[in-house]
């Protein structure tokens, strides 16, 4: 049965050609090219330039969003595997190949690639990893979308696509975690273009793709726990893993600067003392946010914490160990953060308070301010909104480990029935 490339159309005449031959090059000819098109421009006009019995074009003048187009084709097309292409975009020679391989051993199967990033002349600018997805980062703001393949028997098992949504090839790809076997090929297979009129720039930019995408996240919660999977909980682990590995990473260097002869103070967190120190910086978090200054570490010695000499002699090595720990998953820290926090708390909030002043917490509230907007609220300030004491709207943050719902344990307490974000 043929592969199936279904490609919702709207105004794209300036770049359709460049796709529609991209498929066209294809190494495996076994493919139908479906396209429905809503355009006003000049799309029916070069699509009539092609004659290969392979591409199926229909127009039809009335406007309809992705997904409706989508799942009229679905409802018209026969093959056993489809993938979502964009009319902007082109595919590599061995696209139809490799995606049909990889949905080739499960029914319910769902598949991507790497990407090639390109302008709107079509120079590439970058080359982009996409990397493996669990549930905590499907739900990020790093989700999963087009370019992706899917098998039609998942998308059966679905329902389709959603309709009136920004975010249909998000949801899909998300509702399918529990359902479909997800193939990551680590190779770059598209050329994905960028440009003013791209969907995400139509409807509004980045910043409102992303908050169609919290939308599409809280639409796929109910169904998702059906399958008795919990993706809050899972957000929460996810960033629990990284704080510790954080955790870890300081105390292996608490060790080894011990071992030639540094004096810790025992009632030091090995993670507070280098913070305090300077020895360990996480990525947005400045002085204004809390951060310590270059030369804590000078403060440090002074209060005889450490040893003045070896301390300044070991910092650099310090501090580029922790460096490397922390770079190494502060993009996916921040990305599940800032979508946790959106789902955690009440929808249209934009205030948090902190339930801990550990490095962690502080981190997550500087990217929260930095990556939403988000303001701090100070208790028992009532100058304005964002100074307001707080109340049930107002999310509490605290990363340090020790919060537990209800109890008091070395940080606020998280009262029953209050938006939290603590693990």
């Amino acid at each position: 049965m043929p592969f199936l490339l279904l490609m919702p159309s709207y105004n794209q005449d300036r770049f359709i050609g460049e796709a529609v031959d991209s498929i066209l090059a294809q190494d495996d000819p076994d493919w139908e090219l479906w396209i429905l098109d809503n355009s006003t421009d000049g799309t029916p006009e070069r699509m009539a330039r092609y004659d290969d019995p392979r591409i199926r074009f229909h127009h039809q003048p009335q406007r309809s969003d992705p997904g409706q187009c989508l799942n009229w084709m679905l409802e018209r097309a026969r093959g056993r595997e489809f993938s979502y292409v964009h009319t902007d975009n082109r595919l590599l020679p061995g696209y139809v190949r490799a995606m049909r391989a990889a949905l080739s051993d499960a029914e319910l199967a769902l598949a991507y690639c790497d990407m090639y990033l390109m302008d709107a002349v079509g120079h590439r600018t970058a080359l982009y990893r996409r990397g493996p997805f669990d549930l905590p980062r499907l739900m990020s703001m790093s989700p999963l979308g087009v370019p992706f393949a899917a098998t039609t028997a998942l998308a059966t098992a679905l329902g389709g696509f959603s309709r009136d949504d920004v975010a249909d090839d998000v949801l899909f790809c998300t509702r399918a975690h529990g359902l479909a076997r997800y193939r990551y090929l680590r190779e770059p297979l598209i050329d994905y273009r960028h440009h003013e009129a791209s969907r995400s720039t139509r409807h509004g930019g980045f910043g409102d793709v992303q908050r169609a995408a919290i939308d599409t996240f809280r639409a796929a919660l109910p169904e998702l726990e059906s399958r008795s999977l919990d993706p809050l909980s899972r957000m929460r682990e996810a960033l629990a893993e990284i704080a510790q590995d954080i955790r870890w990473a300081a105390e292996d260097q608490v060790l080894r600067i011990a071992r030639i002869g540094i004096r810790w103070h025992p009632d030091d967190d090995p993670l507070a003392g280098l913070w305090r120190a300077g020895l360990v910086h996480f990525p947005g978090l400045e002085r204004r946010h809390g951060a310590p200054s270059a030369f804590a570490v000078l403060r440090t010695v002074r209060a005889g914490v450490l040893n003045p000499a070896l301390l300044l002699w070991r910092r650099r090595r310090v501090r580029a160990a922790m460096e490397r720990v922390v770079a190494a998953s502060a993009e996916r820290f921040e990305y599940i953060l800032l979508a946790l926090a959106q789902l955690c708390a009440p929808r249209g909030a934009d205030t948090f308070e902190l339930g801990s002043r550990d490095p962690i917490t502080l981190w997550a509230a500087a990217l929260l301010e930095a990556g939403l907007g988000w303001k701090r609220a100070h208790p028992g300030m009532a100058s304005s909104r964002a100074d307001a004491a707080p109340g049930p709207e107002v999310l509490l943050l605290d990363l340090s480990g020790r919060a537990q719902p209800g109890a008091g344990t070395g940080s606020r307490a998280t009262a029953p029935g209050r938006p939290a974000l603590a693990c």
